[in-house]
């Protein structure tokens, strides 16, 4: 029997050929660890895949990815950055969201413990109501920044409103300041969002310690 190898275990995760995984693994279970050139384990890339393919093994790559945690897969494990990305990191979960796109995914990984701060932005960016919502359930860190930017100002940069209002909903904080010195009311200002946008934001500022 032909000796496993990283390049077959990523396609197979890829492909979310659970059975291949598992058996790949229970032959070279120190694959699970393996990165390709970027940086990327095996579960980053399972959980990059976008689900609808003909091609694949499984709806949701639920299966393959338990496979790979039950392996030993780190959940939070982080892809390395090229540049300062701020307290932005590249999880497993951020993967899922941002690049397969693949809310009963998210929603697995949220419910076993996965850290859903590193992907409000991501979510901001498509104005997913109900991928946000599901990262929002995790109760994760509200006022990171990723290039100056917390994701109640990126929504109201991008005038992304049906996130915008989850995350006042959610009590972020509108009075942290981007890298120019405006934070997420004079933004939303500047962006001519709806007055009442402008005033629940305004009033979520203005409820802070000063």
């Amino acid at each position: 029997m032909r000796q496993p190898s990283r390049t077959s275990l990523f396609a197979a995760a890829k492909r979310w050929d659970e059975p291949e995984v598992a058996s790949t693994l229970a032959r070279a279970p120190e694959l699970v660890s393996a990165s390709d050139p970027k940086g990327r384990t095996v579960l980053h890339l399972a959980c990059a895949v976008k689900p609808g393919s003909s091609q694949l093994g499984e709806a949701h790559g639920l299966k393959t990815v338990a496979t790979l945690l039950g392996a030993g897969a780190d959940l939070e494990d982080e892809v390395p950055m090229e540049g300062d990305e701020g307290d932005f990191r590249a999880t497993p979960l951020w993967y899922a969201v941002a690049r397969g796109e693949n809310l009963p995914l998210v929603d697995f990984l949220v419910k076993l413990g996965a850290n859903a701060s590193y992907s409000l932005w991501a979510a901001v960016w498509r104005d997913d109501e109900k991928m946000c919502q599901t990262l929002l359930t995790a109760k994760p860190k509200l006022d990171l920044r990723v290039h100056g930017e917390t994701p109640i100002f990126y929504a109201a940069r991008l005038k992304r409103l049906k996130t915008l209002n989850l995350l006042i909903e959610a009590g972020a904080d509108s009075s942290i300041a981007d890298f120019k010195g405006r934070d997420a009311v004079d933004i939303a200002r500047a962006r001519r969002l709806p007055e009442q946008l402008i005033n629940r934001l305004d009033g979520l500022r203005n409820t802070r310690p000063k």
